[in-house]
């Protein structure tokens, strides 16, 4: 089933919600035409194909769901214009390539939601330099390496941290242990040199091995 154009071709809606139906094919580029829309819901549904780039036309959005769907391709670093963004969930799709520095720079981001994809690279030293309002981050379950930045004691108000399922080398920053709001860390499988820090500056947290939780 495919979501045709004529019936949503209304320039005041705010609203998206087709979520969990049977929706196939790409993306609607007509979507894009929305200026108003504040919230698109496109989870579990099975489209397939990129993330069209024209989705950084809507300059109001605040809720980005296209998780459990088909998707390929880079995440767009279009994603970063949209500066009112709070939530961006893309979890259990085919995502490939590098996460897009610029969606780090959306002040108003509370969620990144970008786990069970097969996304490589670094994550930025300066992940948190301007994330003052996040409070989960969720990228477990892909083929991120790197250090783990200490820079993340800059998200003040972080909740959950789930970094599990990738190939961080190295050591756990001490510096986490500075993030008096987190309650939720998911360092399950990673290769860490020195796994009996998380139980001395952690012990206080619940340590997940499993999937996400909580914000989203």
């Amino acid at each position: 089933m495919e979501i045709y154009q004529k019936s949503w071709l209304i320039s005041e809606v705010e609203i998206d919600n087709v979520a969990s139906n049977n929706f196939t094919g790409s993306i609607p580029s007509f979507l894009s035409l929305l200026p108003n829309l504040q919230h698109m819901y496109l989870s579990m549904n099975q489209f397939w194909g990129e993330i069209p780039s024209s989705l950084s036309n809507l300059t109001k959005l605040e809720v980005l769901r296209i998780n459990r769907n088909f998707l390929k391709g880079e995440i767009r670093r279009e994603i970063g214009d949209l500066r009112y963004l709070k939530f961006l969930d893309l979890q259990y799709n085919q995502l490939t390539g590098s996460i897009p520095t610029s969606i780090f720079n959306i002040t108003t981001m509370q969620a990144i939601a970008l786990a069970n994809n097969n996304l490589t690279g670094k994550l930025p030293t300066s992940i948190c330099d301007h994330l003052p309002n996040l409070e989960g981050l969720y990228l477990s379950v892909n083929s991120l390496d790197g250090i783990i930045p200490p820079n993340l004691e800059k998200c003040k108000k972080l909740q959950l941290l789930s970094l599990s399922e990738n190939e961080f080398p190295g050591t756990v920053p001490r510096e986490l242990s500075n993030l008096t709001t987190l309650t939720i860390l998911n360092f399950a499988t990673l290769h860490l040199e020195d796994r009996a820090v998380l139980h001395v500056h952690f012990s206080n947290l619940f340590m997940s091995d499993g999937e996400q939780y909580g914000i989203l």
